[in-house]
């Protein structure tokens, strides 16, 4: 639903509508004025409307990577910030949000620990500090050394 609501709004911003227009618009498709007030089937109703409006959403392109949320200072974004280094001294080859969260599923699989879906979540489970001291002390080790 997020998504959604995120591509009404690019919409507005793309067909440069003023709020009141925007209103008007959400209204005649959904009978509703708001995003906030709209379930999955009114914000489909209102994003349709905005494309017939002439609104072309943009897929992103194939083999784009999704950036990391931005940083909150959180036990989580600490983890980011090792991951990417770790990519960037050699020592990992994929620096994804993805990459991490298969990393962190993994090491929670075999301690028995409770699973998460998404890293959004890790940040409240009991092994949060200790996996960040985990990916510290990995990360503090030296790359091997390619041969030719």
């Amino acid at each position: 639903m997020a998504n959604l609501k995120a591509q009404i709004h690019i919409a507005k911003s793309q067909l440069n509508m003023d709020d009141d227009t925007y209103r008007a618009l959400l209204k005649s498709a959904t009978g509703k004025t708001s995003c906030k007030d709209m379930g999955i089937i009114d914000l489909n109703k209102a994003l349709q409307a905005f494309k017939d409006r002439g609104f072309k959403s943009t897929k992103p392109r194939p083999g784009k990577k999704a950036l990391s949320p931005k940083s909150k200072g959180t036990r989580v974004d600490k983890m980011r910030a090792i991951w990417i280094t770790m990519q960037q001294r050699g020592l990992i080859r994929d620096s994804s949000e993805a990459a991490l969260l298969h990393w962190v599923q993994g090491q929670l699989d075999k301690r028995a620990a409770p699973p998460i879906d998404s890293l959004q979540w890790l940040d409240g489970h009991a092994e949060c500090n200790q996996l960040l001291e985990q990916l510290k002390q990995w990360s503090q080790r030296k790359p091997k050394q390619q041969t030719k």
